[in-house]
């Protein structure tokens, strides 16, 4: 659904809910991973203007650089989501404002599940976001974590980086006792704490090849003998 669409049919409209989902870099050179709930306030053919109100701290105060924003809402059961741009930002009182660009064309999603074998050694990994819901737009900045448990269909890894659903990672990765270095790409799909501090990401990789999803699939089946 095109946005000239989405308007005429009123399925944005003023006053309604949308969810943004802002990924960047601090000012201190760090993943910047930020989702909420904000209110649209103007709607037009060429812009609209979001808001939220904070009552402690500006959320977006330590925010150097944008690398995208997602735009997401729900209307009659269907999840409707678009890329965004960053048009203007203005802080009045306890309000953030947010002037955005309007999208050419509505996406809809739905994800599925996937079985997982846990990993007996502990097994790091090294992440970057690198979009939102299957799409790559982005190349942010690397942090570290590790691997609980794979499958040749997914894996989740445990990290102290706070990310969330359903952000596009790659995933650079080698397995114990496997010769194999692996750079996949992966989909958040559920979110998890998992210690003090620390948080549990379940990822489905996205458009695998045959070949490597055989490799690790009979990786598995050594592991469970």
């Amino acid at each position: 659904m095109n946005w000239d669409q989405a308007l005429a049919l009123e399925i944005v409209v003023p006053k309604m809910s949308v969810s943004l989902i802002i990924v960047g870099k601090t000012k201190e050179g760090l993943p910047f991973c930020y989702e909420d709930n904000f209110t649209l306030q103007q709607v037009n053919a060429e812009q609209m203007v979001t808001t939220i109100e904070f009552h402690t701290w500006n959320p977006l105060e330590q925010l150097q650089d944008i690398g995208f924003i997602e735009i997401s809402f729900r209307e009659r059961g269907i999840l409707y989501y678009a890329f965004v741009e960053l048009l203007h930002q203005s802080v009045s009182q306890a309000v953030c404002s947010l002037t955005l660009s309007v999208p050419h064309e509505f996406r809809t999603f739905q994800n599925r599940r996937a079985n997982r074998i846990q990993l007996d050694a502990r097994t790091p990994l090294t992440c970057r976001v690198i979009g939102v819901r299957k799409t790559a737009s982005y190349q942010g900045e690397a942090f570290s974590g590790f691997i609980h448990d794979i499958s040749a269909v997914g894996l989740s890894f445990v990290t102290n980086t706070r990310i969330f659903y359903p952000l596009f990672l790659e995933l650079s990765f080698e397995l114990p006792d496997d010769p194999h270095t692996y750079v996949l790409h992966g989909e958040i799909v559920r979110v998890s704490n998992y210690a003090h501090d620390s948080y549990r990401f379940a990822v489905e990789f996205r458009d695998i090849p045959e070949a490597t999803a055989q490799l690790i699939n009979e990786y598995c089946s050594r592991a469970q003998l």
